[in-house]
């Protein structure tokens, strides 16, 4: 057994000899070279990464980890701005005065087609017809105002860390980075970050989002973005209002007024008048009365604040100004070429399904500013 033991080890000797050791050599070097090689960070929109075992974090869309006020709901598709001066319900952000909005919408609409619209099928068809079109206009203006991306400009964090300067740069013709790094002193950056044929231009440097932004794009405080061709913070659709939405706004704000016009006159007519037998019953409960006439009063109230909204944009829209350059009593250099209602409202700045690394986008890294300038939101 020893010697078949023996002849057994001397073959496989034989069939496999030792390797050189200048292979031994570069085998080891190349090991050591694989262990001592860090796998390389995923870029922002590749997949995301383990996590573990001291690697680079795990990463995350940038919807996630959204480092301003704003809050996405729905897997991020749906975007809605944030709020601070108007109470909002604990725990969800959402507005009061938006949930008021909604109220005023809702309650008196379903009035209308339980008990006003089945009579008046019967006799004017049209003006049902009417009001249904205008109802499903009013809410779908306002989804899309609520949960739209109003023109929001990414903060420098945001910009590094999904490597989009590039792609900022072919859409906005300059880079929002501007010059530099900034120094986190306000007067310093002011006068440095910006290029001077930019601060000719009447660009600006925003020492929040630490980046230049153009002259019709502003800041707003609720949400903590600067916003393209910023108009208003609207509290009534829980957002900003600004180049990308401002279309949902006005379609909005001409639906309502519409709807009221054809919903609470003609229930109204049905509680005064008559045409059902509603106006008999609420004879029998006046508690029931009282509370209707007091909704319909503040439906009205409200109905007739909002025309005079619409009516005061129509007249920005006459002037190509926004609420804030129209309050600020800023003049701004060619308004003539970019109007705020006719003009295109462009692609989104920002991919919010980008991947990213949490410890690039910092929250709280810099301190908001409070608002000066109550509900409307306007600011710097």
């Amino acid at each position: 057994g020893a010697r078949a033991m023996a002849d057994v080890e001397r073959g496989w000797a034989t069939a496999r000899p030792d390797p050189a050791p200048q292979q031994i050599g570069r085998e080891a070097r190349r090991s050591d070279a694989a262990w001592a090689t860090p796998t390389a960070p995923a870029t922002p929109m590749s997949a995301p990464g383990a996590g573990a075992g001291g690697q680079a974090p795990a990463m995350r869309r940038l919807y996630s980890v959204w480092p301003s006020g704003n809050r996405f709901f729905c897997v991020g598709s749906l975007m809605m701005g944030g709020e601070r001066d108007c109470a909002v319900a604990p725990g969800s952000g959402w507005s009061c005065a938006n949930f008021c909005a909604w109220t005023c919408i809702l309650l008196p609409s379903l009035c209308f087609f339980t008990v006003v619209a089945p009579y008046l099928w019967t006799v004017f068809v049209v003006l049902p017809i009417a009001a249904a079109v205008a109802f499903a206009s009013t809410v779908s203006f306002l989804i899309l105002a609520c949960c739209s991306d109003p023109g929001v400009i990414p903060r420098r964090h945001v910009i590094l860390a999904t490597q989009s300067e590039e792609y900022l740069v072919g859409l906005l013709g300059y880079s929002p980075l501007g010059v530099g790094t900034p120094s986190g002193q306000r007067s310093i950056d002011k006068q440095r970050m910006i290029p001077a044929e930019l601060a000719q231009k009447g660009y600006a440097w925003c020492y929040t989002c630490e980046i230049v932004r153009p002259p019709r794009a502003s800041h707003c405080p609720e949400c903590d973005n600067c916003v393209l061709r910023f108009d208003h913070h609207c509290p009534f659709v829980n957002n900003c209002v600004g180049q990308r939405n401002y279309h949902f706004f006005m379609g909005f704000t001409t639906s309502v007024c519409c709807l009221a016009v054809l919903v609470l006159p003609a229930c109204a007519w049905s509680v005064l008048i008559g045409g059902s037998d509603l106006g008999s019953r609420l004879d029998e409960q006046p508690v029931a009365q009282y509370m209707l006439i007091a909704l319909a009063g503040a439906a009205g109230i409200a109905a007739c604040l909002l025309f005079a909204l619409w009516l005061y944009h129509l007249f920005l829209i006459s002037q190509g100004k926004t609420t804030k350059e129209h309050l600020k009593g800023r003049r701004v250099q060619g308004l003539e070429e970019e109007p705020t209602f006719c003009a295109a409202r462009g692609p989104p700045l920002f991919d919010k399904y980008a991947w990213v690394s949490p410890s690039d986008i910092p929250r709280g890294a810099v301190q908001r500013q409070p608002s000066s300038s109550g509900g409307l939101g306007i600011h710097e």
